[in-house]
C-alpha cells in the first residue's frame, strides 16, 4: 500500500495474512469450565449505596494508518497528495490530512485508497459519523492492484464496524461484523466486538422496555464471546465480558466461572475479581465473597470497599 501500511492493536492483520498463505482454518482451544454448580438462591438485591458491577472491557481497536517516512510534495497530482495526506497523518495533522484525501477523492472517486483513508481520519478526529461514511464508500470500490492488498476491504469492514459501534449505530455495526466474520471466521477480535455490540443493543432494547430482544441481543452477545475465545482461549477481555452478561443475566454459576478464568489469565485485574466477590453476594457465599474481599485490600483498596458494604462492614 505504498508508503503506508497497516498494523494490527493486537493480531488482525497477522491474521490475515496467514489467511491469505491458505491457512484460513484454525481454532483455538476453548476454555474448560471448573464445574461449579452452585444453585442459584433467591434474588437478593445490592445494600444501598452499592456500586454494582464493574463495566465491561472495552472494544478491540480499528486499524490504523502508519507512515512509513513520506516525504512532502507539491501536492497537486493523485498520488502527490496520497503521500501528503500519509505525511500529515503520521504527524497527526488529520485535518491536512483529510484535505488531501478529499481532493484525491474528487480526482478519482472510483478508487478504493482515498475513501479508506478518509475514513481513518475521521476516525482519528473522532467524527464517527463522516467516518463511516467514508469507509462504507471505501468498501463498495476498486482496489489499486498495484498498490493494494484484498485483505484491505477485510480491514475496512472491521474499522467500518467499530466506527458505527462508536456512533451508537448497533444495529449496522452488528451487520458489518457479521458480514467479515461471514467471509474471515477464524479471527477473534470481530467477534469480540460483536459481542460488544450486542451488549450495547441490549441496553439500547432495554432502556425502550423491549425486555425479549435485551434478552435475545444478550443471548448473542454471549455467543459472541464464546466464538471469541475458541479461537483465541486466552482472551481474557472476552471472558470477563462474558462474565458481565453472565451476571446480568443472574447466571451466576456461570459468571463464576468466566471471572475465574480471567483471573487466571489475568490475576491482576481487579475488576474481574470485585465482580466475582460480587457475584458471591448473590450466590450467598460469604466465605468466598470476604476471601475476594480480603485479596482485593492489597489490589485496589477502593474496591474492597465497595465489597466491605456487601458484607455489612
Amino acid at each position: 500500500m505504498g508508503k503506508i501500511f497497516m498494523y494490527a492493536s493486537r493480531v488482525l492483520t497477522v491474521a490475515l495474512c496467514v489467511i491469505a498463505l491458505g491457512a484460513a482454518n484454525f481454532a483455538g482451544a476453548q476454555s474448560q469450565p471448573s464445574g461449579q454448580n452452585n444453585p442459584a438462591p433467591k434474588k437478593k438485591k445490592l445494600p444501598t449505596g452499592a456500586r454494582g458491577f464493574e463495566q465491561f472491557a472495552g472494544r478491540d481497536a480499528s486499524e490504523k494508518l502508519v507512515t512509513g517516512g513520506a516525504t512532502r510534495s507539491a501536492c497537486k497530482s493523485y498520488e502527490e497528495l496520497i503521500e501528503c495526506g500519509e505525511g500529515a497523518y503520521g504527524e497527526g495533522d488529520y485535518k491536512q490530512a483529510l484535505d488531501a484525501f478529499t481532493k484525491a477523492a474528487a480526482m478519482k472517486p472510483e478508487m478504493f485508497t482515498p475513501h479508506y483513508r478518509l475514513g481513518a481520519s475521521y476516525e482519528a478526529l473522532g467524527d464517527y459519523p463522516k467516518s463511516a461514511e467514508a469507509y462504507k464508500r471505501a468498501v463498495a470500490l476498486k482496489l489499486d492492484e498495484e498498490k493494494d492488498s484484498p485483505n484491505d476491504i477485510l480491514i475496512a469492514y472491521y474499522n467500518l464496524g467499530n466506527v458505527l459501534a462508536a456512533a451508537n449505530q448497533q444495529q449496522e455495526a452488528i451487520m458489518t461484523y457479521q458480514q467479515l466474520i461471514s467471509r474471515l471466521p477464524p479471527l477473534h477480535t470481530p467477534h469480540y466486538n460483536l459481542g460488544l455490540s450486542y451488549v450495547a443493543l441490549a441496553e439500547q432494547k432495554e432502556a425502550a422496555k423491549a425486555t425479549k430482544e435485551a434478552e435475545d441481543a444478550r443471548a448473542a452477545a454471549i455467543k459472541a464471546f464464546e466464538e471469541a475465545v475458541k479461537i483465541k482461549s486466552d482472551y481474557w477481555e472476552a471472558h470477563y465480558n462474558m462474565g458481565l452478561v453472565y451476571s446480568k443475566t443472574e447466571q451466576y454459576p456461570k459468571a463464576v466461572e468466566a471471572f475465574r478464568k480471567t483471573l487466571s489469565l489475568n490475576p491482576d485485574y481487579a475488576p474481574a475479581r470485585y465482580n466475582l466477590g460480587l457475584v458471591y453476594f448473590f450466590l450467598d457465599d460469604r466465605k468466598a465473597l470476604a476471601e475476594e474481599h480480603k485479596a482485593l485490600q492489597a489490589m485496589k483498596p477502593e474496591l474492597a470497599m465497595e465489597l466491605a458494604k456487601l458484607m455489612g462492614k
